[in-house]
């Protein structure tokens, strides 16, 4: 039996709360570029940060001041999930698909700030064009970063080796790479952890660790 989706085409404002904020997401569903819908990966990354986020690696403490970018942003829901534990997010896209998140962004981020008691452990979050293997627009961002994020990024095996350079060229010496998607091809799922293998120290998150899509 197939999950109940947490997103549906005729929506065209999802209301999601992390972290103690009600956001809101502006999509377009209907239109022709994937990244104008909230995917629900994307909900599902922001609520792992939000269920880890006590101790280790994820609690504001370690957080506050990293740089993270966050590559194929969409409509920048993960990104919110990053800047709520007070990194520093830059949130990218194609072109198409920048004008729909750069006002997602600054409606939320303005939503947040107006919240002072929270607005201290906020980091903050900007919008910037990256098309994958686009040297001037890798330049322009300023790597290397601490975290390199994404969501739902890839569905076909062409992407693979592009997003794979963009992330390289992204990359330092200490670089966390976090990558969550929906397994729809089998063979693309393979070939994108065989190939990460050879660069990356790979881990698997285990289900434990993630939010059931029930519980939203």
């Amino acid at each position: 039996m197939e999950a109940e989706r947490l997103n549906s085409p005729s929506t065209s404002v999802i209301t999601f709360e992390v972290l103690g904020h009600q956001l809101h997401f502006s999509q377009d569903p209907n239109s022709k570029h994937l990244g104008t819908t909230v995917w629900d990966t994307s909900m599902v990354f922001a609520k792992f940060l939000e269920k880890n986020c006590r101790k280790g690696r994820f609690c504001p403490s370690k957080l506050k001041g990293k740089r993270v970018i966050e590559l194929g942003a969409g409509c920048g829901v993960a990104g919110f999930g990053m800047a709520l534990l007070g990194c520093d997010v830059v949130s990218t896209d194609q072109i198409e698909v920048v004008p729909l998140l750069r006002r997602n962004v600054e409606r939320n981020t303005s939503r947040i700030l107006q919240m002072n008691s929270c607005s201290d452990s906020f980091g903050s979050i900007k919008v910037a064009e990256l098309d994958w293997g686009n040297e001037d627009h890798i330049k322009a961002v300023g790597p290397p970063f601490d975290y390199v994020i994404g969501t739902d990024v890839v569905y076909a095996e062409h992407l693979v080796g592009p997003l794979l350079q963009t992330i390289i060229a992204l990359s330092g010496p200490k670089t966390t790479i976090m990558l969550g998607h929906e397994i729809r091809s089998t063979s693309v799922h393979e070939q994108m952890l065989l190939t990460w293998k050879n660069f990356f120290e790979v881990k698997i998150v285990s289900k434990a660790k993630v939010h059931n899509l029930s519980t939203f």
